[in-house]
C-alpha cells in the first residue's frame, strides 16, 4: 500500500468533516473533533497527512469564526512539507495561504478546551 499522497488526505478530510455535518447532524466543532479522531491513526504513519489534516481542520474552523486550541497551537510547529509532485504543491501552497489569511484576519474565537487537549497529545503522543 502506497503512501497517501497530501490531496488524498485533504479530500478525505473534507468528506470526512461534510459526512459529519450532513449525515449525523454535528456542529461544525463537533464535527472538527470527530474528523481529527477519525484521522489520528493515518497521521500518526504519514508527516504528510498529519499536516494535510491539522492544516485543514483549522482552514475549516476558521472558516466558521472559531479554531480549537489543540490546532492553533500545532500551526506554529507544522514543518514545511517538501518532495510534493507539482499538483499537491499547488494545493499546499494554496492551503498555507488560505490558513495564514484566516489567521491574520483574526475574526475567530479560540475554542480551549484543556481535557481535550490533553487526549490529543495522547492520541498523537
Amino acid at each position: 500500500m502506497s503512501e497517501i499522497s497530501y490531496l488524498e488526505a485533504k479530500e478525505l478530510t473534507l468528506e470526512d468533516y461534510e459526512d459529519f455535518i450532513e449525515d449525523e447532524g454535528f456542529s461544525p466543532s463537533q464535527a472538527i473533533a470527530a474528523t481529527f479522531e477519525d484521522s489520528v491513526l493515518m497521521m500518526k504513519k504519514s508527516h504528510k497527512v498529519y499536516v494535510s489534516v491539522m492544516i485543514n481542520l483549522s482552514i475549516l474552523s476558521l472558516k466558521e469564526n472559531f479554531i480549537p486550541d489543540y490546532l492553533l497551537e500545532r500551526q506554529e510547529n507544522l514543518s514545511k512539507l517538501e518532495d510534493l509532485n507539482e499538483e499537491e504543491q499547488s494545493a499546499y501552497n494554496w492551503d498555507i495561504n488560505a490558513l495564514n489569511q484566516l489567521l491574520s484576519n483574526q475574526n475567530f474565537e479560540i475554542v480551549e478546551d484543556e481535557e481535550y487537549r490533553l487526549r490529543v497529545n495522547m492520541l498523537l503522543g
